[in-house]
């Protein structure tokens, strides 16, 4: 198997200044012979955007087509999982692709983020992954990207799947399948560029509505997503600006804000999401606010709208 190690952020460490030497000469296992250290980026995951992740997901299209078989991407661990997962929904492709989060230096092997590659590389020709789409691998868990959340920043592990768990386990040198995840809905064969000025707006306490109030404003205002208190509730002083921008055909979806949290729209107060479903807002379901706008701004790269984005924003194929 043909793998491309993609360096895609900073990696502090000898690592980054020679990775393939400084693997195989640190290696506690045997790595492959065919792989190949791609030169991408090398800035902090934080200044990636949702266009930039696109263009990363072009390259490995374009290493696919020159003959790779799996990618393994290096980068800062801030927004892995954002981008892990907007690469994710626009993969067709059955090459496995797992992120690695550059958490700690990579001056000794013994480094979590040295095992992870490490791990990465002697797992990634399994052929249990291969249609599996795009992965993270984080302290020995294979963890879909689609059900991933990053719960750490400072001690691990730093990702989890919070519902399901992992789908595989990297123990010593020894693999375990557990599961075979559900992919996303692909919409199209051909690459979509995600939709630009799509936000995502936070309930707290009394908060918010000055943040709202100027996004009602906005001329560059594409698509919004509001992550709700509990079952996907406002507080009422919102729902003027909510309507202001309904009004303008902009597509508003409403979450939960909760790790845990599902859309419910059982309650019929004001400000609930019940309420907010019956002015037009779409429902987010059981997406992480920070996911949900991710696939907003696919479906709506893709031209969806009403019906088609809401089974969209469910992983339902709308014929």
């Amino acid at each position: 198997m043909r793998c491309a190690v993609v360096v895609a952020g900073q990696i502090p460490g000898a690592f980054g200044e020679s990775p393939r030497e400084y693997l195989l000469a640190n290696s506690p296992v045997n790595l492959p012979d065919e792989f190949d250290i791609v030169e991408w980026s090398r800035q902090p995951s934080c200044h990636y955007t949702l266009s930039l992740t696109y263009d990363l997901a072009e390259l490995l299209r374009s290493l696919a087509r020159d003959g790779y078989d799996g990618f393994i991407v290096v980068s800062g661990a801030d927004v892995l999982d954002e981008m892990a997962y907007l690469v994710d929904l626009l993969w067709n492709l059955p090459h496995p692709v797992i992120f690695v989060g550059v958490t700690t230096s990579v001056e000794r092997a013994s480094s979590s983020t040295f095992v992870d590659v490490v791990q990465a590389l002697t797992c990634i020709s399994e052929s249990c992954l291969h249609d599996c789409g795009v992965m993270i691998l984080n302290m020995g868990n294979v963890l879909a990207a689609s059900e991933v959340i990053k719960v750490s920043n400072y001690k691990g592990p730093d990702f989890l799947s919070l519902n399901r768990g992992p789908i595989a386990e990297v123990l010593d040198r020894n693999f375990f399948h557990i599961r075979t995840p559900e992919r996303p809905v692909m919409l199209r064969d051909d690459p979509i560029v995600p939709a630009k000025g799509v936000e995502l707006v936070w309930t707290s306490l009394g908060g918010g509505e000055g943040i709202l109030a100027a996004l009602a404003k906005s001329r560059t205002l594409k698509g919004l997503v509001i992550a709700g208190f509990g079952s996907g509730n406002v507080t009422p002083s919102w729902l003027p600006h909510i309507k202001a921008i309904l009004k303008e055909h902009i597509p508003v979806v409403v979450t939960s804000r909760c790790a845990y949290g599902r859309v419910l729209p059982a309650q019929d107060f004001e400000g609930s999401s019940r309420r907010l479903m019956e002015m037009g807002v779409f429902d987010g379901g059981n997406l992480l606010p920070q996911q949900a706008r991710i696939r907003l701004a696919v479906g709506l790269g893709a031209g969806l709208e009403d019906e088609e984005l809401q089974a969209y924003l469910r992983n339902e194929a709308k014929n």
